[in-house]
């Protein structure tokens, strides 16, 4: 797949419907091969609604803010939700403030040089990276 030619992350989300937590998990390896692993978890009212979506969107922001951190220029970003991709590409309208702040964090970050790209991944296909980014992501929840 080429994920060493550039600086990548892996991110997934997750849901604890029981706690009514949600959370993302994941991790960004930079150009040197450093792993930075992105990770946490919430119980607000309104991202717990959206359930593992608000894991979803919180994890490509964690890596989009490391990433700006490290003073990357360009990340590829591995994710299993659609909406990572289309919310940023504007083939789905961010209609939730959630989801708005996302794609004001994404625009942010390309106005201030960081190339984005986004590579589709199938959830729970045996991609070990992805595999991992699940991993973690269930963790946060306590579901791991």
């Amino acid at each position: 797949m080429g994920y060493k030619r550039h600086s990548f992350a892996f991110v997934d989300g997750s849901y604890n419907a029981e706690t009514h937590t949600y959370g993302w998990g994941g991790f960004l390896i930079d150009k040197f091969g450093h792993k930075h692993i992105l990770q946490g978890s919430g119980k607000k009212v309104t991202l717990s609604k959206m359930r593992n979506v608000a894991g979803e969107i919180l994890g490509a922001s964690d890596a989009i803010q490391t990433a700006l951190k490290l003073g990357m220029k360009e990340l590829t970003i591995y994710y299993d939700y659609e909406g990572i991709e289309k919310w940023i590409t504007g083939k789905w309208c961010a209609r939730k403030k959630e989801t708005k702040q996302y794609v004001t964090l994404a625009e942010s970050a390309i106005k201030n040089g960081l190339k984005l790209y986004f590579k589709h991944v199938k959830a729970h296909s045996g991609i070990p990276f992805n595999e991992e980014a699940d991993m973690l992501a269930k963790k946060s929840v306590g579901l791991g």
